[in-house]
């Protein structure tokens, strides 16, 4: 069999999930006087292979070698970016690209990838550099939808909805029929009011995808703020049958059927309490993104708060706050019911630190405590102490914790908002989320 077909066949093994036999074939394959335009293909299937494996260690080892014999193979190196990207090792996985780029700058995948890499690093100018650089180069088929959708999420996240909205109008153009593509585009519009625009767009992915979760969602949502209360939660329910497992889905949907009065209200907390479990589960097993579970638990937080279920939504609230999943929305409706609307308020800074004798239920096995740091809206220093206190007794009901207070400082002035407005006094926000040690 010649390298081309093995090659051929270690592909049809990981598209099928076998990971492990492609990587034992790819070892068969080697051999040492393999010509340099033939070991290419052969290094990168082989570092893919280690990857789906996760043998991260032996696929670093690999991409290095690789790299070295080849230093100017831009294959090569994005596959040694791509190996770093997948140990966590992102200033490794940045070089690792822009080596790939200096040999070969009309590279979309590379511009795509390095534009991934410096999003979560933090450098959301540099990314939106490379993703627009990665559109702007033919490929075969047209623009690169990971792209397209990277900096139209992009874009939406940081609400420049108009220009995210070209972007995905610019890339329908050339693939109309998108599915994933027509959603965002959907949710787009629906952002920027244009609800009739949004519906057609959702209507569209869903004729094309009868079962797209995310469409359904998103059309029930549209169709809510369109005051059609009755077709969203129809579409919701859809979007629950397409994904049983969204928690956010049964979140919003238990919320809907609890504010009508011709739902059932066990079902109604059912789905509410369901939607906390589930994102427990998916926690435990797959890690959350911290800002999906905090828009969970406020919506499950709302829809009891404002049926007048106070105590269990400061249940939810608190343990929304264990693990810093807690929102600016959840501390300002308690810091309004328990403090009250001030004309003369401070920004506060606080520095605190929880101890206790032995791990609480909800730390990690080994820690003794944390330290965390605090946004505080109050009159005075003590008044921030007092609120922080109080703040981390609530979530901390355990006796045996020992809570201090370590620094008190002032904060920046925009959280105080429109000097005019009065503001609930109390904690705002979770400043830096705790850090756990062990004594």
């Amino acid at each position: 069999m010649t390298l081309r077909a093995q090659l051929d066949a270690v592909a049809t093994l990981l598209e099928e999930g076998a990971a492990s036999s492609a990587v034992r074939m790819l070892r068969n394959s080697w051999e040492p006087e393999i010509p340099p335009d033939e070991r290419i293909p052969l290094y990168c299937m082989w570092i893919r292979a280690l990857c789906d494996t996760a043998d991260l260690e032996h696929a670093l080892t690999l991409a290095t070698r690789a790299a070295d014999e080849l230093p100017r193979q831009p294959d090569i190196l994005i596959a040694l970016g791509n190996v770093h990207d997948l140990r966590g090792e992102l200033p490794q996985s940045r070089d690792a690209f822009r080596k790939s780029l200096d040999v070969d700058p009309d590279n979309a995948l590379a511009h795509y990838n390095l534009g991934a890499v410096l999003e979560r690093l933090g450098d959301e100018d540099g990314a939106e550099v490379s993703y627009r650089d990665a559109l702007a180069i033919e490929v075969d088929g047209g623009s690169m939808y990971e792209a397209a959708a990277a900096l139209g999420a992009l874009l939406r996240r940081t609400g420049r909805l108009e220009e995210a909205a070209g972007v995905y109008e610019v890339y329908l153009d050339e693939d109309p029929i998108n599915v994933d593509i027509l959603v965002e585009h959907g949710i787009c519009l629906s952002d920027l009011d244009e609800f009739p625009e949004a519906v057609e767009r959702f209507e569209l992915a869903l004729t094309l995808e009868t079962d797209h979760a995310g469409a359904w969602y998103n059309l029930a949502i549209t169709l809510y703020r369109m005051g059609q209360n009755a077709d969203a939660i129809t579409a919701m329910e859809k979007a629950h049958a397409a994904d049983p497992r969204s928690p956010l889905t049964l979140a919003v949907l238990g919320s809907w059927y609890m504010a009508g009065h011709d739902r059932n209200l066990d079902d109604a907390l059912s789905m509410l309490y369901g939607a906390l479990d589930l994102l427990d589960e998916l926690d435990a097993t797959e890690g959350l993104n911290c800002s999906y579970a905090s828009l969970v638990y406020e919506e499950v937080f709302e829809a009891l708060w404002q049926r007048k279920r106070y105590n269990e939504a400061r249940r939810v609230a608190r343990s929304a706050g264990r693990r810093d999943w807690i929102t600016a929305h959840i501390l300002n409706t308690l810091n309004e019911a328990d403090h009250g609307r001030c004309q003369k308020v401070t920004a506060f800074r606080v520095d605190a630190v929880a101890e206790a004798p032995e791990a609480l239920e909800h730390w990690p096995e080994d820690a003794n405590g944390y330290r965390t740091g605090l946004a505080v809206l109050a009159s005075t220093e003590d008044e921030a102490r007092e609120y922080s206190l109080e703040y981390l007794r609530s979530v901390e009901s355990s006796p045996s914790v020992r809570i201090q207070i370590e620094k008190v400082r002032p904060g920046p002035a925009e959280e105080l908002g429109p000097s005019d407005g009065a503001r609930a006094r109390g904690v705002v926000g979770v400043v830096h989320g705790r850090a756990y040690f062990r004594l």
